[in-house]
């Protein structure tokens, strides 16, 4: 694999949008879809820009991540494809969820491309609202040293935090490259064409960020080994999982930010099914010596898991919009883990891959036969 080395002088962001400015200008794209800091300062998000001046002040890697990338695509594609190139500058995580909702036809990725950034992951939103300065400074540090505090715990076990598993066209290398410095990588056929035509020579060798990319994925890796073991314990059995949950709300927040979770309606929102009468409540309580209320909440989150866990690509937003710190995230991705290894399935690896509970065949899972 070979690639370009970009100057950073100015941070990752700057050095990204000069990046995005030369293939606007070289027609390569026709507009671009970037995470980009609103005016008051304390938050992102996504903008479909078509003025190369306004990629100045784009933020490509923000150090929060309010919007799930693969959201704004949905309300892009609602409709069906774009009539003009797009590209898509998003977290690798936010890529894999776009690649899933295309399965389940929920975006068109005709004429849209994607880019990528290795991603040392993000802060808690509701911290970095609070005293944005202090916390554009951690995250720079994060960024420099591949370490630091303040990252959402999901994003400290997250091992698809570059390219590898995620169908991009181009990827900005950031894992151990020099201070002041980033390098580009056509990672598609179309994303190789993409920098010839905007005049950036991907000639050289990129093997050193390669085997800085897998140390840090081998750190990560152990990360997730330890906290799932942990988790495997704390959510072993129905009284302990609901201790997990006990803090929940209802509010259903977390259903809202998901990427995954596009139903128009939900379920456990619109059924009378899941909302009882007082005999049937009373019915329940005398059966079980008492009941809580609200009295759908484990229902609503072992529903999610099941209507989602096999698509669920880890990315935090989750558990950073719960209200109550309930730890959703760390739970859906123990539990999408699972399910995803029965299947040796990765959400998001290839558009080609298709779902597997989407697709059915006559001779697969005997180990399960005698289980």
């Amino acid at each position: 694999m070979t690639g370009a080395t970009i100057q950073a002088k100015n941070g990752v962001n700057g050095a990204v949008s000069a990046v995005l400015k030369s293939l606007k200008d070289s027609g390569c794209v026709d507009a671009v879809l970037v995470p980009t800091r609103v005016k008051s300062g304390e938050t992102f998000v996504y903008l479909l820009i078509r003025n190369p001046k306004m990629l100045d002040s784009c933020a490509p890697l923000p150090p929060v991540m309010p919007v799930q990338g693969a959201r704004a695509l949905q309300s892009l594609t609602r409709h069906g494809k774009v009539e003009q190139t797009v590209l898509c500058v998003m977290r690798p995580c936010e890529v894999r969820a776009s690649i899933e909702l295309a399965k389940r036809r929920q975006v068109d990725l005709e004429n849209v491309l994607f880019m990528s950034l290795d991603c040392p992951g993000a802060l808690r939103t509701r911290d970095y609202v609070n005293d944005p300065e202090a916390l554009d400074k951690r995250y720079q540090g994060i960024l420099n040293n591949w370490e630091g505090d303040g990252l959402r715990p999901t994003c400290e076990t997250c091992v698809h935090f570059s390219c590898e598993d995620v169908p991009v066209d181009l990827h900005v290398g950031l894992v151990g490259t020099k201070e002041e410095e980033a390098v580009i990588i056509g990672v598609s056929k179309r994303g190789e064409e993409l920098l010839d035509k905007a005049g950036i020579e991907c000639s050289e060798d990129v093997s050193a960020w390669q085997v800085e990319v897998e140390k840090a994925r081998d750190k990560k890796a152990g990360n997730r080994s330890k906290v799932v073991s942990e988790l495997k314990d704390k959510a072993a059995g129905m009284d302990n999982l609901g201790l997990l949950f006990a803090d929940c709300i209802n509010c259903h927040n977390c259903m809202r930010v998901c990427p995954i979770c596009y139903c128009r309606q939900c379920f456990f929102d619109s059924s009378d099914q899941v909302r009882l009468r007082a005999e049937d409540y009373f019915a329940k309580a005398q059966a079980r010596g008492g009941i809580r209320f609200p009295g759908d909440m484990m229902q609503f989150h072992l529903g999610r898991i099941y209507h989602m866990g096999l698509s669920c690509v880890g990315c935090g937003a989750c558990e950073d919009g719960c209200p109550m710190d309930v730890p959703v995230s760390q739970v859906f991705a123990f539990a999408g883990d699972e399910v995803q290894k029965t299947f040796d399935y990765v959400p998001g690896r290839s558009t080609d891959e298709p779902i597997p509970t989407l697709t059915y065949e006559e001779d697969e899972l005997h180990e399960y036969e005698d289980a």
